[in-house]
């Protein structure tokens, strides 16, 4: 820990009246920002990029790299992040009401909680009701939602360090983790420590760590220094990274998080996908005697006015130089493609901005349109369509949670070098037909599309069209479309059966997590039991005793 003479570095405590006078009395809770009303609250989340007329007036690589600030400096708050950071300010303080440095029983509290970790067995389930102030809570969600964004914007109004001279104390109000990927909780309890070392200029790394020391003496060193630097809330970020089996079980896992709170009296945030909470968040809410402030399922945002308004927002942000007014059809198209992930709205936006640019013939060109937006789309997101296609299906949750290793394409790099990338290209569209009649233009090109999104090749689907419209000009699509299906039917052939067997591909054991559900090496990587009981769960062995009875 850092001596006294470096400590002054750190914001020296400043005690404000909180209006609750279990708050003001308590110098680790009196130090902290007040407590904000919702309309403060919308003032400090609202972030917008800076852009100006004269910036639209730049060359279009310049423009490319300004349209970058979207995806850094653009949030729109919404109810549920008001609700978030009312919960998270209660969180914090909450944790603060058993540790008062004005109460004379408060150093002997902190000894007291050292002798019952170093007594603590986490191998069996802990659920002794207890006294503690501090709560928990868990966010759940899918990736691009905005749950890690809006936290760590909401942490970020909190000071970090707060130094208090009267009491030779350095508090930490909030630390966040970032779970690493397939990672243990020995991997968690270092990490703490990294993020520990950063905030206060220490060591606890090297001296905590060295020596190989064991799961159960690590955390008690992370609970330890909970207590020692007054830390009032742990995030713990990217949840479905943590394998419950190399942390020694579920057992342990909820043991750690339940001595955090209900014994140190250290408030936890749970942040991570459906399927990962919900291994142990029905065991660890009965840990915590159901008191918690609850859990928030971060969905996305609803076709409503919420949506209409956050598009108004983010539709007067753009580098263009004709740029068109929002209307209903690209408000729906946007919703459809996007599925109201604010991540990948924002995302969109951006590439299809660049894109425009980079590929406009004049300044009039330069606008936004449906066609550019399912081009850029198809072209850049193909990696999210499993998770799209989920939420397509009626928001079918069980779908979305084979979702949980979605990672949402960054997109910085990629508008850097779009001007390189898309100089040369067209869009890729569908060239439309001219017969020299508006309406049979409007006719054939109708059912090329059609016939196209069905499967077909323009390139048949286009003499095809125009033939039968030839032989027979009172035509109507729905003939076309039935008369052209038929035809491609009888030429067509079924696929040769091949006997050539696919030579198999090997995968790297730590990327075992990533493979489909149904692959036993991702059973084996997910168990938390036996493998038997994976294999079981997984409906892979057949049920021999039904098959014996009969």
């Amino acid at each position: 820990m850092n001596n006294s003479d470096d400590q002054p570095r750190f914001k020296t405590a400043v005690y404000q009246n909180q209006g609750l006078p279990e708050y003001t009395e308590n110098p680790l809770i009196s130090a902290l920002p007040k407590i904000l009303s919702p309309i403060e609250v919308v003032e400090r989340l609202t972030q917008r990029p800076l852009i100006s007329e004269e910036e639209k007036g730049l060359e279009g690589h310049i423009r490319v790299h300004a349209i970058a600030r979207l995806t850094r400096n653009f949030f729109v708050p919404q109810t549920i992040h008001l609700i978030l950071e009312q919960k998270i300010s209660q969180l914090i303080r909450k944790s603060y009401l058993g540790r008062n440095p004005e109460k004379a029983d408060f150093k002997r509290k902190l000894n007291n909680t050292r002798d019952t970790l170093s007594q603590l067995d986490l191998t069996s389930y802990s659920h002794d009701v207890v006294n503690s102030p501090a709560s928990s809570m868990a966010i759940s969600g899918i990736s691009g939602a905005g749950k890690s964004t809006t936290t760590n914007i909401i942490l970020n109004s909190y000071d970090r360090v707060i130094f208090h001279p009267d009491y030779h104390l350095l508090q930490v109000p909030w630390i966040k983790i970032d779970c690493p990927y397939d990672g243990s909780l020995s991997e968690f309890c270092e990490n703490f420590f990294i993020a520990l070392d950063k905030r206060l200029n220490t060591n606890y790394r090297q001296k905590y760590t060295s020596g190989r020391p064991s799961i159960g003496k690590m955390i008690a060193d992370v609970a330890d220094l909970c207590l020692i630097h007054a830390i009032g809330l742990i995030v713990v970020d990217e949840f479905q990274h943590m394998n419950l089996a190399k942390s020694g079980g579920e057992k342990k896992m909820i043991n750690f998080l339940v001595t955090l709170v209900n014994v140190v009296e250290v408030s936890v945030i749970l942040i991570g996908t459906p399927k990962a909470l919900r291994l142990f968040s029905r065991e660890f809410r009965q840990a915590r005697r159901a008191s918690g402030e609850g859990s928030i399922v971060w969905d996305r945002m609803a076709c409503d006015e919420s949506w209409d308004e956050f598009l108004n927002e983010l539709w007067s942000y753009q580098w263009l130089r004709s740029p068109k007014p929002i209307d209903e059809a690209i408000t729906n198209k946007l919703y459809e493609l996007t599925q109201g992930i604010p991540d990948i709205v924002v995302k969109l936006f951006c590439l299809a901005q660049a894109r425009s640019i980079l590929l406009a013939g004049s300044p009039s060109e330069e606008c936004l349109s449906v066609d550019l937006l399912v081009d850029v789309f198809e072209e850049e997101f193909a990696v999210v369509k499993p998770m799209l296609d989920a939420l397509r299906g009626n928001g079918n949750r069980k779908l979305l949670e084979n979702c949980d290793d979605l990672i949402i394409p960054e997109i910085d790099g990629a508008l850097l070098n779009t001007f390189d990338h898309l100089k040369a290209q067209t869009l890729n569209r569908q060239k439309s037909v001219e017969t020299g009649d508006v309406q049979e233009n409007d006719l054939v090109n109708s059912a090329i599309d059609m016939l196209v999104k069905m499967g077909a090749s323009p390139d048949i689907a286009q003499p095809l069209v125009v033939d039968l419209i030839n032989a027979n000009p009172e035509i109507t699509l729905i003939q076309i479309i039935n008369s052209a299906t038929t035809s491609l039917s009888a030429t067509s052939s079924p696929p040769e059966k091949t006997t050539e067997t696919s030579k198999p591909v090997y995968v790297k054991r730590d990327t075992w997590g990533q493979l489909p559900s149904q692959d036993l090496r991702k059973m084996f990587s997910d168990k938390t039991g036996t493998m038997y009981e994976a294999l079981c769960e997984g409906n892979v062995i057949y049920p021999v005793e039904k098959l014996l009875a009969s």
